[in-house]
């Protein structure tokens, strides 16, 4: 299956959107280490991921995307209230986060100021499921602090679909859909998914009876024969692809967003495509 795979090209500073005031997607190449299938992630390894708490506790993942803007998912700031949506005093950030059950040395906890949620987004439905996180104060840049790169919007010339390329999700979600199995994962877990062709997904969402819509502002990673997916409490987190040439680069084309269960087969997580919500990004982040 992997010589079906093509790479992507550099993520060099032409070929990304970089709005953060230094280089971004940069990480320590390869430290080795719930995601479902996955592996521990190393220590750093992602360093512009990040825990959303709430009362002390994590239930979504966020990626920095530049010094005060963290990037994450619409339905995790839901209440669960109708479409209310979250207080910003109710929630922090934790940074340098990997082990839930301890407290590191260089992890801390920021504030959050305001919430932006994008308009089209509707609690408890799929659609233009994200939204961006301004911080109290700024972030000090770290071994362990780092912005995301983003990819380009649709009407660039340097856009991408990242269709069959091998992706990389990592968060602390849940380790198997059936909690019976697995719990939620204590340390930052990484898995490899391919990036499904959205007639592709769509064809096998309907394969298996599945009436889901799947948007062009979503796009669809997984296997054909599952286990291997994101799953509860990723929500919010990164879907990253890797440079050709460099591998300690890294950019940000998905959202963890919604599915059917986890890793189940011919039935791939399905995230929110970052390429489609550029121009909202610059808007809010004043670029």
């Amino acid at each position: 299956m992997l010589g079906m795979f093509r790479s992507i090209p550099s993520l060099s500073t032409d070929s990304v959107m970089l709005v953060a005031d230094v280089k971004c997607g940069f990480h320590d190449s390869e430290r080795l280490g719930k995601v479902v299938g996955g592996q521990n992630a190393g220590k750093g390894e992602f360093p512009w991921l990040v825990s959303i708490t709430r009362r002390g506790g994590h239930f979504c993942g966020g990626t920095v995307i530049n010094s005060r803007f963290i990037l994450t998912a619409g339905h995790c700031l839901c209440t669960g209230i109708g479409a209310e949506i979250l207080s910003p005093q109710s929630i922090k950030i934790t940074m340098s986060q990997h082990d839930l059950t301890q407290k590191d040395s260089d992890s801390y906890q920021v504030s959050v100021k305001t919430i932006s949620v994008h308009p089209g987004y509707t609690c408890k439905k799929p659609k233009d499921d994200i939204a961006i996180l301004e911080l109290e104060n700024e972030l000090k840049w770290s071994e362990t602090v780092k912005p995301a790169c983003l990819p380009f919007g649709s009407n660039h010339n340097l856009h991408s679909t990242f269709d069959n390329i091998l992706a990389t999700v990592a968060g602390w979600g849940w380790t198997n859909e059936n909690n019976s199995k697995g719990g939620r994962a204590k340390t930052l877990q990484k898995a490899r998914v391919n990036v499904i062709e959205t007639e592709k997904c769509r064809s096998w969402y309907k394969s298996q009876g599945k009436k889901t819509k799947i948007q062009e502002t979503q796009l669809c990673a997984g296997h054909e024969q599952g286990g291997i997916d994101a799953c509860w409490a990723d929500s919010g987190g990164p879907l990253m692809v890797s440079s050709e040439k460099q591998n300690n680069q890294m950019m940000v084309v998905g959202v963890v967003s919604t599915g059917i269960g986890c890793a189940r087969p011919y039935l791939p997580g399905i995230y929110t495509r970052v390429s489609e919500y550029i121009p909202w990004i610059r808007q809010i982040l004043g670029k």
